[in-house]
């Protein structure tokens, strides 16, 4: 099982549609699963986790052996890099 976070942004959903090309077992990790729907209906599971959740991305990667991981964007109100920074120590806690 290979776990794609970022699944429904450019890149992230590009991999995951490579991935199920190739009939691998995907999962797709975003912060909604209404913009994986196509995803979905290749047959990629979907699960909605917050890139700030330690605990539900650890749930998450349980489920797979492999990770393509995106550090989400952050939202350009906040400072950035400060965000950026606190979502990629969450996903190397997890």
């Amino acid at each position: 099982m290979f776990v794609v976070m970022g699944g429904t942004g450019h890149v992230g959903a590009a991999c995951a549609a490579a991935l199920l090309a190739r009939g691998a077992a995907v999962t797709v990790v975003t912060r909604d699963a209404r913009h994986a729907a196509a995803l979905a209906a290749r047959g990629a599971a979907v699960v909605e986790a917050d890139a700030t959740d330690v605990d539900a991305l650890r749930a998450v990667f349980a489920r797979g052996r492999r990770a393509f991981l995106l550090n989400p964007p952050a939202d350009v109100a906040d400072d950035t890099d400060v965000a950026e920074r606190r979502t990629v120590a969450t996903i190397l806690a997890a």
